[in-house]
């Protein structure tokens, strides 16, 4: 539950969409051309170094002056890209924020101004993909400025040289093998940047494959009673909540009782921490020190399933799910009819029910409630 509170709905459907499909699609087809251009780029250098070995006072600067090309471009690339999954985030959370809320947008006529902010983090997220392959086109001219620069100077040299120092086909086939290595190396190299770009999507994606889960969702050795809580007695003590290992404390030693059937309001500005102090009784965030008892019994040592089905909470923002009344109001089907009915009398929407043709099988979002 922590993780779903504090993770952006955006972050979720950015990696198991677009990261997940170039991880299965787009990076084993890039590995293998990859692999096929390098292959090809060092057999006709080694066919040339068989023919004449004095190519390699050439090929060896050419190849270390391109990887530090190659390093120089990675560095500022790859960064691109995390970029640009993170601003794939912002706007696939915005449109989903949109998408449920289109109903409000337009009852507020505010339409003209989320369809603004969707095209400016449009532009905000494919800003760093058209640098990224701006720099890709960056590093591809100074490869074949190089490599072309080179065979410019290989075939200028053997024209220069006395007559008869080569045979025709000695020269015809050594400018074949140049220009073929020539071609097959600024592929390998493309082929390369393009496979580390799309190893971004693999890192993204790992970063939640190591999820810490929740607490066990049952402790049979220490269960509390079916009738739990009886008396609603909280004893807080000395609680200390951060959000993270490293994170500064959101609540500093918090310390006091509260009765059985009291009534209390909790008061401060935002940020203070009422809600974390909400989330602790439910344990969607863990103490880092302290203790919640309620009615004797010591929260942190029973299961998530039993305290949080034992314990109520209305929340600030209505929801209805898509299904029946009986689904909405029982959605783990623990209740009989009649005590459904009660809930619903005591709600004020017994008649509205009734008057539907399915009574509790009626789906909710077809109702309409009039309070």
């Amino acid at each position: 539950m922590s993780f779903f509170d504090s993770t952006p709905l955006g972050r979720v459907l950015s990696r198991v969409s677009l990261d997940l499909s170039i991880v299965d699609l787009d990076v084993p087809f890039s590995f293998a051309f990859s692999l096929g251009a390098s292959l090809s780029a060092f057999s006709n250098l080694g066919v040339l170094v068989v023919i004449t070995w004095q190519v390699l006072f050439i090929s060896v600067p050419v190849i270390v002056l391109a990887i530090w090309l190659q390093r120089y471009y990675l560095a500022s690339a790859k960064e691109l890209m995390r970029i640009n999954g993170t601003t794939k985030s912002d706007l696939a959370n915005h449109l989903g924020e949109s998408i449920s809320g289109a109903i409000t947008i337009r009852a507020f006529e505010e339409e003209d101004r989320f369809f603004a902010k969707n095209l400016d983090l449009v532009d905000k997220n494919a800003s760093p993909y058209f640098y990224n392959f701006a720099a890709t086109e960056w590093l591809i001219q100074r490869l074949e400025i190089m490599t072309a620069g080179v065979l410019s100077f290989s075939a200028f040299v053997m024209a220069l040289l006395p007559q008869g120092t080569f045979s025709p086909g000695f020269v015809g086939m050594a400018l074949s093998y140049g220009l073929s290595l020539n071609f097959a190396f600024v592929v390998s190299i493309e082929m390369q940047c393009k496979l580390a770009n799309q190893i971004i999507s693999v890192e993204r994606v790992n970063q939640y494959m190591d999820i810490r889960s929740e607490a066990a969702e049952v402790v049979e050795e220490n269960r509390p009673l079916s009738d739990w809580p009886q008396n609603g007695n909280v004893d807080i003590r000395d609680l200390q909540i951060r959000y993270r290992k490293d994170a500064p404390l959101v609540l500093h030693g918090i310390t006091c009782r509260f009765e059985g059937g009291d009534k209390i309001g909790i008061v401060g500005r935002t940020g203070s921490g009422k809600t974390t102090l909400i989330g602790a009784l439910f344990r969607l965030v863990e103490p880092a020190e302290g203790q919640i008892i309620i009615d004797s019994v010591d929260i942190s040592t029973i299961g998530l399933h039993d305290l949080r089905s034992h314990l109520g909470i209305i929340p600030q923002d209505p929801t209805l799910f898509q299904g029946t009344v009986r689904y909405n109001l029982d959605p783990l089907g623990q209740f009989s009819d009649q005590q459904i009915w009660e809930v619903l009398d005591k709600c004020q929407l017994l008649e509205t029910v009734q008057e539907k043709e399915h009574g509790l099988d009626s789906h909710g979002r077809k109702l309409h409630f009039h309070l």
